[in-house]
């Protein structure tokens, strides 16, 4: 530090200026000593009197005096004792008055007088240039003496501060004045003093004479300054303190000049003396100007001095001190440092702050205080690594001495060693220097030291914790040490080991600390989790042995790592295999990783699932190599974290093992992991308090979304599954863990405290179960309730996407009124439709009539099926559970279980009955009947059977079940439908039901068919069940469902589902042979109704042309207005609506059927009735009938008086002498007659075609000989032919008139021309079959057999099960297709290339052809039979598939552009080859199959048996008949419905007959259209597919009432029903 410009330090030499002193006294004495004697000394034991020793006398030995006034005095003596003359004794330059003055200051003159006379020489020394002032001086000498007073010493120090102030003073003046100012050394005027020795020095500049006095005087004056600073601080107010202060400044300002400007005159000693002083002070002082003075005091002794060694380390320690804690000082003392280490003691001091660490401070109070400081310069001197003139810190000896400073426990000291550490590994320059480090056992050993330290103290704070919440005691009060320190010394001071201290303050003001100012350095544990990084980021450059260690270090400690280091030290203990038991300590690994890695639920969870994939390695290690103690220490590791586990996911993981642990364990083990799942269960349970869930229940967890994937859901959830997964996996193999398992499942599922997605999640599994036919358990793979999910909008096509909702749409933005329109699509299509919301579209209403937005629900079917188990189930059958065993094999093994299935339809009633959750209220109707419809599965469960259905039939009739909450948008009507279908499975259980049971459940879907429209339809397919399993009981009320059925056909979405009702029953006359004729016009009346209904619609429709909107005829506008779900037109519509022409057809069909059914004796009677209501008016006034009215009419006609209407045609009619046949053709009427007569005898061949049949007739006129007196015919040809063959006597005409006489003039007959163009027109005519043909396909799977590719060995099959077998003894009848003379439908009639026989079935309207597949020819070669069974059934729409494969079935497994639908054929239970062949019904007969029509995707599922229905093997054929001609006959409308239409044998021979009249005379303008038939610019529509294909370009939507015309208005025909829609 250079001295500042003009003054520049100059030291005087000691020797030269003592011989100028001892000069100036010859001066003084003459010029020569007398005496050979040496002059006195000026050395300060010669001419400074003796006074009190100082405080650091113990630093010095001796006292520091001045010269004596006496010796003053006397100087002017010579050696005799002579006095000089006068003149060298008075001062000269001054006025005459001032020798008087001089002498009334005399020792012996009263005080004021030498008060006064000293003041009045003030004012002469201050005007006058007065010289030689030593004689005036040593008059006054002795007011500054020790024992003089205050007044006294006030005077004499003026005086003396004008003698000092002179110019030119003597080097003898000098020396005596110095020595005069510092002699009272404990008055309180030292300010004088000081401000006298300063002017007499200049500043410090000059020390001319003095040299010898200055060096004992400035630690002297410090010492008594600082003391009596910090006296007046102590006892006296402000001023005295400022005062004061202001002293200790001035002399810290001396002192530092007089070190800069005269550095040479301080000894080795002085300077100990001197900086021992300063710093005695540092460590005692309140003021931050005494620590400023004093530092740049130290910087000037660096900078211009030197520090004694002996100095070098308590003055680094004061320093560093200083630094550490003075945070205003800090770069001050920081420059006085760098100071001092970059002079020539630079290394010598690195090395003294190394001992310091070393060996302790040199006040061993101040120890950690001084350590603290220490580090951190040595830190920063680390830092710079020898960079701006800084000494290099060697690590070797570094880390010793941070080591020693830990000897003993600290935990503030232990953080700064802790962070140098941290930087040393930090900084890339000092890694190096780190690296090159042979021995890293101090780094390890501190770290270890600092951690376990760390360690323990967090134990006992933990305790202290738990011990205070415990008695609840206040935390005791801190200490007065910590809490009031109020000095800059405190800051110094030592506190307890291991507690607060008070570190650098924010400003230089010390006397503002009252409270203790944490340290700056981190905790030691952060500072170590620091280290850990950076070992670790050092790792991978050093070599393996070494980063074997730093990987060990760091696994000491995991709970320190950061995330990223604890996975990279996983890493490698799992790439080096020091987890497994290859490693000594690998168990202890283990045990750290779970406790410090594991346990902290504050790591990710990534990092945290890595530990439980690295345990659960570690446990298949150990568990396959080491005994089970061990095992089972490894597994426990990872078990006991479940009960405490917060993280669900991390949960998961953890049961997941304990689920593997449980499952591979023995069945003694089992309870023990089963009742550790249980008490977290339990635990769960106790935190959740009960609510008894509402309606508007809360939204749950699960969700759909685009996004959306499986989630864990609640832990009660992760539990849950846990318990389901054992199940799944015990089930096949140990009765004793499914007994426990299936306990614990119910009790969940019944546990209204657990969590909703959590009982879910058990309800998912229960509903799953199934028994095969030996009543051997299973778990479905699949739910099999996906179609009946779609009523309650649980599937992806029925629910709405939550990814569409603007989640910051207020919860009530949507009114209600916007949802109408989807209100309104409902009440029409009769079940949920695919464009309405989940019931998750969360609505609460309020009095405004708003909603809220959607609420996801907890369980959905997607695209791909049901997510509903945690795994997939084993797909065989369990050998040690069965759902029944007979009594009397009781008492059963241990390895045998009777599942009570009567325990969970008890739960399963009381959910029905109780549940409040909509969640598992509607998972339990949706699955129920899946699960009833497994008869082996509930076979020990007759009682429950009744209960349910007993509590089913209440419900239903009394409207009392759950109704839906508000926000699902759902009505009653849609639980109605699931209950529905429950009771529909509930049917096939009738023969343990009472006959008034079995009434009771045909009365209440008799109930359901009119209550609430949505229903009807499931009542009615639930119904054609009951016609098959209790006709008894349908028969009894069979008026009363006709009845029902007339109020409601005129609804669009009920009529097609009546009237294919009325047309299977019309093939079961059992049921009604009891019937009336006023019963059979009430069936005659439904299709009456209909009929007219639609023909009102049309008159509408043709009104409303004229501009207005047409009325539809299905309701209102199909847009969902509150979804932006653009696909809803593209929605499935009731059939209907599809093609209009199918259900007006079928209400003729309806017609055709029951008028078979009469007795013939009831026929006539109903002819006209008939006849009359098929007769309409037109607009125009004109009575017209329709076209299958004519065919309808004919058919009364044909069959009103004979069941046998077949007859053959005789080509031999007539012998070679009847004579020449003549042949002869007339349209009469409706009919076309041709007569062919032998022209000789008159016997002839009548063929009557008309529309619904021909009927060949024989006649022989019984002609006789003419009389013997009738004269010859002698006229024509006859005169010349009577008596020859050739002679013509009868023509065909006479035949003709004499059966239709010719009266009618309006309708005459019509004779066709005998011409080629007739002939071809006539044989065109007897090509159309008198009967509908259809072909149906029949195919057997047998065990396993499923999917595409099967599909060549499944074709291959030719012969099924013994039950299959009977089902086509059922179906049909035998027979043989060589030389058939029927339609065989494509199967080869002359080669039997297709089988020797088929199955044949035919009424007097439908014959039907089946194509079965293992009666077909099977080759060994595998592709030719392949393609040639392939040709028939590819191309049949309806195939009937007989699956015995035990898999469901996948209609893909036949690909076809032509199977519209198959009609599927499952036994009940699933049986193996064996198994089915062991049956005792081996037939079939009495065991219950599943049915359910599949349909091709995009055609409507208009079949009774889209929902699974369940019937005996007795009328299994019968009914899956009825389905399949339904079936056909709606797919070959389907299958042109893009151009044309499909019509009847029958309209077709109608057709060509009157093509013919047209022809050949006038046409018949009393039939119109069909309105089956749209008008020519309509396109009938394709309707909508189930995956919600986008309909044909040109195909555009018609329904029954709106085949004439498009966009015209509709209104609404209401029926004499009473809807309750509106409420349910």
């Amino acid at each position: 530090m250079s001295p500042s410009s003009g003054h520049v330090p100059r030291t005087p030499d000691r020797r030269s200026s003592s011989s100028a002193l001892f000069g100036a006294f010859r001066t003084l004495t003459g010029g020569r000593l007398k005496s050979p004697t040496p002059p006195p000394s000026v050395s300060s034991t010669t001419y400074t009197p003796g006074r009190s020793s100082s405080v650091n006398t113990k630093h010095r030995s001796g006292s520091i005096q001045s010269a004596p006034a006496s010796a003053v005095s006397d100087a002017g003596k010579d050696a005799s004792g002579q006095r000089h003359s006068s003149g060298s004794r008075v001062p000269l330059g001054g006025p005459p008055e001032l020798e008087e003055l001089i002498a009334q200051i005399h020792v012996n003159n009263p005080f004021n007088e030498r008060a006064d006379a000293a003041r009045k020489i003030i004012e002469v020394l201050k005007d006058y240039p007065v010289r030689n002032v030593l004689g005036l001086w040593a008059t006054a000498s002795d007011l500054l003496l020790p024992e003089q007073c205050e007044q006294a010493a006030e005077v004499g120090y003026a005086l003396l501060k004008c003698c000092v102030s002179l110019p030119d003073l003597t080097a003898v003046e000098r020396n005596v004045f110095f020595g005069a100012g510092c002699l009272r050394q404990d008055d309180s005027r030292f300010d004088m003093r000081l401000d006298i020795v300063s002017t007499l020095t200049n500043g410090g500049r000059n020390v001319e004479a003095c040299e010898s006095l200055v060096a004992p005087f400035i630690p002297t004056s410090l010492d008594a300054c600082f003391r009596k600073s910090r006296d007046v601080r102590k006892t006296q107010g402000k001023k005295s303190v400022a005062k004061e202060s202001g002293n200790m400044t001035k002399m810290f300002e001396f002192t530092t000049d007089i070190c800069k400007f005269n550095s040479k005159i301080f000894s080795e000693d002085d300077l100990e003396l001197l900086l021992g002083t300063v710093m005695g002070i540092c460590q005692e002082t309140t003021q931050p100007s005494d620590m400023e003075g004093a530092i740049r005091l130290f910087d000037t002794v660096i900078t211009y001095g030197h520090v004694p060694s002996r100095s070098l380390k308590p003055c680094l320690e004061v320093l560093c001190s200083i630094h550490r804690q003075l945070e205003v000082l800090r770069e001050q003392t920081w420059n006085t440092l760098s100071n001092l280490f970059k002079s020539h003691v630079g290394q010598a001091a690195v090395s003294a702050l190394l001992r310091t660490l070393l060996d302790g401070p040199n006040r061993k109070s101040r120890q950690y205080s001084v350590f603290r400081g220490t580090t951190e310069v040595l830190k920063l001197v680390l830092l710079e690594d020898g960079r701006m003139g800084l000494p290099k810190v060697p690590v070797s000896l570094l880390l010793p001495a941070l080591r020693s400073s830990i000897k003993d426990e600290h935990k503030t000291q232990e953080g700064f060693v802790l962070d140098l550490l941290a930087t040393l590994l930090s900084e890339a320059n000092l890694r190096e220097l780190l690296l090159n480090e042979a021995d890293w056992s101090d780094l390890v050993h501190i770290i270890q030291t600092c951690a376990g330290r760390d360690d323990d103290r967090e134990a006992f704070n933990a305790t202290r914790v738990v011990s205070r919440v415990g008695s609840d005691q206040p935390e005791a009060a801190t200490s007065t040490s910590l809490r009031t320190i109020g000095t800059a010394g405190a800051m110094l001071v030592e506190s307890p080991a291991g507690g607060t201290e008070i570190d650098a303050t924010p400003n230089g003001n010390l006397n503002s600390v009252s409270s203790p100012v944490p340290d700056q350095a981190e905790e030691p544990h952060d500072v170590i989790t620091r280290i850990l990084l950076g070992l670790d980021a050092l790792s991978n450059d050093v070599e393996p042995v070494q980063r074997a260690n730093i990987m060990e270090l760091l696994m000491n400690y995991p709970r320190r790592l950061t995330d990223s280091t604890a996975e990279n030290v996983i890493n490698f203990y799992v790439a080096e295999r020091y987890f497994e038991p290859s490693n000594e300590q690998w168990l202890e690994a283990c045990q750290k990783l779970d406790e410090g890695i594991l346990q902290d639920t504050s790591r990710p969870r990534s990092l945290r699932l890595l530990c439980i994939r690295t345990l659960r390695d570690v446990y298949g290690t150990v568990e396959s190599i080491r005994a089970s103690d061990t095992t089972l220490q490894c597994a426990a590791l990872l078990l006991n974290n479940i009960e405490a586990e917060e993280d669900v996911v991390v949960l998961q993981k953890l049961v997941g093992f304990a689920v593997d642990i449980a499952d591979r364990g023995s069945d003694d083990s089992f309870p023990d992991l089963v009742n550790l799942l249980k008490r977290r269960l339990d635990r769960m349970r106790k935190q959740r308090p009960w609510q008894a869930a509402s309606p508007s229940s809360v939204p749950h967890t699960a969700f759909i979304s685009k996004t959306s994937e499986y989630k864990c859901g609640s832990h009660a959830n992760v539990v849950a599954a846990a318990f389901v997964r054992l199940f799944t996996r015990s089930v096949s193999k140990s009765a004793r863990k499914t007994r426990m398992l299936y306990g614990i499942l119910r009790e969940i599922a019944g546990t209204e405290a657990l969590e909703s997605d959590a009982r879910l999640t058990v309800l998912k599994l229960l509903f799953r179960l199934r028994a095969d036919s030996n009543y051997s358990l299973i778990v479905s793979p699949t739910s099999e309730g996906e179609s009946i999910a779609e009523v309650l909008c649980r599937t992806t096509e029925t629910a709405v996407s939550l990814d569409h909702v603007d989640e910051s749409m207020p919860l009530d933005t949507m009114r209600s009124d916007d949802l109408l329109s989807w209100r309104e699509q409902r009440k029409v299509s009769g079940n949920s439709p695919h464009s309405s919301l989940n019931r998750g579209t969360g609505r609460s209403t309020n009095l405004n009539g708003r909603i809220s937005r959607p609420v996801p629900p907890l369980w959905l079917y997607g695209n791909s099926g049901p997510k509903g188990l945690p795994e997939e189930p084993v797909s065989q059958s369990s050998r040690t559970v069965f759902s029944h065993i007979d009594a009397a094999e009781y008492p059963l093994p241990d390895d045998l279980l009777d599942l009570e299935v009567t325990l969970w339809l008890e739960l399963v009633i009381s959910l029905l009955q109780r549940e409040s959750d909509w969640e598992l209220y509607s998972y339990a109707l949706v699955h129920l009947g899946p699960q009833l419809s497994n008869q082996a599965l509930v076979r020990s469960c007759v009682p429950q059977l009744k209960m349910l259905r007993s509590v089913v039939c209440e419900q239903l009739r009394g409207s009392t079940f759950h109704e839906p909450p508000g926000y699902t948008l759902l009505k009653k009507a849609d639980v109605a439908v699931c209950l529905f279908h429950i009771l529909t499975m509930i049917i096939s259980y009738h023969d343990h039901f009472e006959k008034s049971e079995e009434d009771d459940l045909v009365k209440t879907f008799l109930h359901g068919i009119s209550f609430w429209d949505r229903t009807a339809k499931w009542c009615i397919h639930a119904l054609t069940v009951c016609c098959q399993e209790m006709p008894l009981s349908v028969s009894k009320s069979l008026d009363s469902i006709i009845q029902k059925m007339s109020q409601i056909i005129t609804k669009p979405n009920t009529a097609i589902h009546i009237l294919e009702f009325l047309t299977s029953l019309a093939r079961m006359p059992e049921l009604f042979k009891n019937f009336r004729e006023e019963d059979f016009k009430m069936v005659f009346g439904v299709s009456f109704r209909y009929l007219q209904h639609v023909r009102d619609q049309r008159e509408r429709v043709s009104v409303g042309q004229s501009g207005h909107r047409a009325l539809r005829h299905s309701g209102s506008s199909r847009d969902f207005a509150a979804s932006s779900d653009q696909s809803s037109s593209a929605r499935a519509q009731p059939a209907a609506d599809d093609l209009p022409q199918y259900v007006y057809s079928l209400a003729y069909h309806v017609i055709t059927f029951w008028f078979m059914n009469l007795k013939m004796e009831d026929r006539p009677k109903q002819i006209p009735w008939i006849t009359k209501n098929l007769l309409y008016t037109e607009s125009s006034g004109r009575q017209v009938m329709e076209e299958q009215g004519h065919v309808i009419v004919d058919m009364m006609n044909y069959v009103a008086h004979s069941d046998r209407d077949e007859t053959t045609r005789d080509p031999s009619f007539a012998r070679p002498g009847d004579g020449e046949v003549w042949k002869k053709s007339w349209i009469v009427g409706h009919s076309l007659i041709t007569i062919e007569t032998a022209a000789r005898t008159g016997v002839s061949l009548v063929t009557s075609r008309r529309p619904c049949g021909t009927r060949y007739m024989y006649t022989r006129p019984l002609l006789t000989s003419p009389p013997r007196h009738q004269v010859p015919i002698t006229i024509g040809l006859a005169s010349e032919q009577f008596y020859t063959d050739s002679y013509i006597g009868i023509l065909p005409e006479d035949i003709f008139q004499t059966f239709y006489s010719p009266l009618n003039l309006h309708d005459p007959a019509i004779p066709l021309p005998d011409d080629q163009m007739t002939r071809r027109s006539i044989e065109t005519f007897d090509r159309n079959l008198t009967v509908d043909n259809h072909k149906v396909g029949v195919i057997y799977i047998s065990e396993g057999q499923m999917g595409q590719r099967d599909e060549k060995a499944i074709l291959q099959n030719d012969i099924g099960s013994a039950a299959y077998t009977s089902f086509l003894n059922d179906l049909g009848t035998l027979v043989r297709l060589k030389g058939a003379t029927f339609n065989t439908g494509g199967l080869d009639k002359n080669d039997n290339m297709d089988g020797e026989f088929t199955y044949c079935w035919r009424d007097r309207c439908i014959e039907l052809v089946f194509h079965i597949t293992t009666m077909m020819r099977t080759d060994t070669d595998v592709d030719m039979t392949y393609a040639n069974k392939k040709r028939h059934i590819g191309n049949d729409y309806v195939n009937i598939i007989y699956n015995d494969s035990g898999i469901s079935y996948d209609f893909d497994t036949f690909p076809s552009a032509f199977n519209y639908v198959a009609i599927v054929i499952a036994p009940e239970s699933r049986a193996s080859f064996v198994d089915s062949r062991l049956d005792k019904d081996i037939d079939g007969k009495n065991r219950y199959y599943k049915v359910q029509v599949i349909s091709k995707p995009g055609f409507p599922d208009i079949s009774p048996a889209v929902e699974p229905k369940i019937l005996a093997g007795k009328h299994l054929a019968a009914y899956c008949r009825l389905l399949a001609i339904n079936a056909s006959v709606f797919s070959q409308v389907w299958a042109i419905r893009d151009g044309g239409e499909s019509i009847s044998s029958w309209r077709n021979r109608l057709r060509e007959i009157k093509r013919l009249r047209e022809r050949y005379g006038a046409s018949d303008l009393s039939i119109v259209p069909s309105p089956s038939s749209p008008m020519p610019q309509q396109s009938i529509s394709s309707p909508p597919s189930r995956d919600n294909a986008s309909a044909p370009p040109t195909f555009k939507r018609t329904s029954v009432a709106t085949f004439i015309s498009e966009g015209t208005s509709r209104s609404s025909i209401t029926s004499t029903s009473q809807s309750h829609d509106a409420t349910g």
